[in-house]
């Protein structure tokens, strides 16, 4: 079998380091409190993240639609 080199490990790997920064806990209190996670939200934003899911015309980032989707699948990893 032939190792497949992962044209999108980059973003996957960033996305994880981000996703680090924040606990298990962090996600259950939220959920309990029936909150929103902001400072997860923002540091999404901060890093430029969330931009992928906005089309460019109306300021998003340009990446593609699969790029958009290996993010979305990594935070829900």
């Amino acid at each position: 079998m032939l190792n497949k080199v992962d044209e999108h490990q980059e973003i996957r790997e960033a996305i994880r380091d981000l996703c680090g920064q924040f606990s298990s806990e962090y996600f259950r209190k939220i959920d309990e409190a029936r909150g929103y996670p902001e400072a997860f939200v923002n540091a999404l934003t901060a890093a430029g993240w969330l931009a992928a899911l906005i089309p460019e015309e109306y300021g998003g980032s340009g990446l593609s639609l699969t790029q958009a989707s290996v993010i979305m699948e990594e935070i829900n990893r």
